[in-house]
């Protein structure tokens, strides 16, 4: 795959907005009383839409 300063950009901006929506969700999370974890747990338990697994979907 090629990649295009366009294509460089949309990507750092894709990556950009995932971060800062995580942030928003953790300051939230804090803000309602969350206690706070770790940079691992936070890692390893994210939160991301559940997404069909091929064969099983249909």
């Amino acid at each position: 795959m090629e990649w295009t300063p366009e294509a460089i950009k949309a990507e750092m901006d894709y990556r950009q907005a995932a971060l800062r929506e995580d942030a928003r969700r953790v300051q939230e999370f804090y803000r309602n009383g969350g206690k706070p974890r770790s940079w691992w747990h936070r890692m390893t338990h994210r939160h991301e839409p559940e997404v069909p697994n091929g064969q099983q979907a249909a």
